[in-house]
C-alpha cells in the first residue's frame, strides 16, 4: 500500500455488517426531473447520511445494491442516487456537454444537493466514484457548511493526454469494448442501440474534457479542489485502467486535508471486487471524522 496503510485508519479484521435495516427505491421530482434514489430505512437515530455518486454507466442496480449487505447500518444511513440519465432516472437520456456546463457532471450536482434537501438531509458525506467524483468535488467546494467529509475512488483532478488518447481508442473500439459480464447487465437497462449511442457520447464528452482548459492538467478544475475544506479520503486501485494511479497522488498532493489509500491489485470498480477493504477504509475513515467533529464542539462550548 503506498501513500495511506490501514493502521492510520485503525482498521479492523473485516466482519459482515448487520444488515437490520431494509431498503427503499423510488422515485422523487427534484427540480424539473424524475430522480430514482435509494436509501436504507430502519437506521439507528444518530446514524450519519452518507450519499453515494456513481460514475459514468454507474447505477443503483450495478453499483449500490450489490455492496449494501457489506454496509453499516447502525452508524450510517446510506442513500445512492441514479444520476440524471442513468438507470431509472430517465427520461431523459443523459445530457452528454449540456449548453452551460463543461460535462454532465457538473450538471448533476444541483440536481444532487437538490435531493438531498428534498430529503431534509443538511449534513452529510459525498461518497463519489469516477466522473461522479466531479460531482463530489464540486458539491464539496460550492457547499462546504453541508458536507461533513469526502470521498472519492477511481476519479481525477486532471486528464492528460495519454487519457485523451485512451478515450480516443474506447470511442473507436464502442460498447463492444466493455467487458462481457458489466456489458450484459448495461444492455439489459440501456438496449444494445442506445448502450452503443451513450458509449459514443460519453467517449466525446471525455475527450472534450481532456481538450478543455478545465479539466487539463493545470486547469480550472484544479482551483476547485484547492478550495475544498472538508477532510477528504481518496482511494484508487493500481491497476485501474481508466485513471493511471498518479492521478490519485496528484489529488492527495493538491487536496490540502486528504489521504490516500492504495488498493493493490484493485480496478476501476474496486468496490466491487475489492467490497471488505473499501467499505472498511471508508467506514473506519467517517466514523474518525466525526469524531474530530465531536470533538471541535466540544472545545467551542468550553471557551463559550
Amino acid at each position: 500500500l503506498g501513500g495511506c496503510k490501514l493502521r492510520l485508519f485503525g482498521i479492523k479484521k473485516f466482519q459482515p455488517a448487520k444488515f437490520l435495516s431494509t431498503f427503499r427505491e423510488r422515485k422523487i421530482r427534484v427540480l424539473d426531473l424524475d430522480i430514482n434514489y435509494i436509501e436504507t430505512l430502519g437506521n439507528s437515530k444518530d446514524a450519519h447520511p452518507i450519499l453515494i455518486l456513481p460514475g459514468g454507466f454507474g447505477s443503483i442496480q450495478m453499483d449500490i445494491k450489490p455492496i449494501l449487505p457489506a454496509l453499516d447500518t447502525e452508524k450510517f444511513k446510506w442513500i445512492g442516487w441514479d444520476s440524471v440519465g442513468h438507470g431509472k432516472s430517465r427520461p431523459p437520456n443523459r445530457p452528454y456537454l449540456p449548453t452551460g456546463y463543461g460535462c454532465s457532471y457538473e450538471f448533476d450536482v444541483k440536481y444532487a444537493t437538490e435531493l438531498m434537501k428534498k430529503l431534509e438531509i443538511d449534513y452529510y458525506t459525498i461518497l463519489a466514484w469516477s466522473g461522479g467524483g466531479v460531482t463530489g468535488m464540486m458539491m464539496a467546494n460550492l457547499h462546504p457548511e453541508r458536507i461533513s467529509s469526502l470521498v472519492t475512488w477511481g476519479t481525477f483532478g486532471f486528464l492528460g493526454q495519454e487519457t485523451n488518447q485512451l478515450f480516443k481508442r474506447f470511442r473507436k473500439i464502442g460498447s463492444n469494448g466493455i467487458p462481457d459480464s458489466r456489458r450484459i447487465e448495461l444492455i439489459e437497462i440501456y438496449g444494445e442501440k442506445l448502450l452503443q449511442e451513450m458509449w459514443h457520447d460519453a467517449m466525446t464528452e471525455m475527450i472534450a474534457m481532456c481538450e478543455s482548459n478545465v479539466y487539463r492538467e493545470g486547469g480550472s478544475f484544479e482551483d476547485v479542489i484547492k478550495n475544498i475544506q472538508c477532510p477528504t479520503l481518496i482511494i484508487h486501485g493500481t491497476k485501474d485502467t481508466f485513471f493511471p494511479v498518479s492521478y490519485a497522488h496528484h489529488l492527495n498532493s493538491t487536496l490540502a486535508n486528504s489521504r490516500l489509500h492504495i488498493v493493490k491489485n484493485g480496478t476501476h470498480n474496486l468496490h466491487l471486487r475489492q467490497t471488505h477493504e473499501f467499505v472498511n477504509c471508508i467506514q473506519n475513515f467517517v466514523e474518525s471524522c466525526l469524531q474530530q467533529d465531536q470533538l471541535a464542539k466540544r472545545k467551542i462550548r468550553s471557551i463559550m
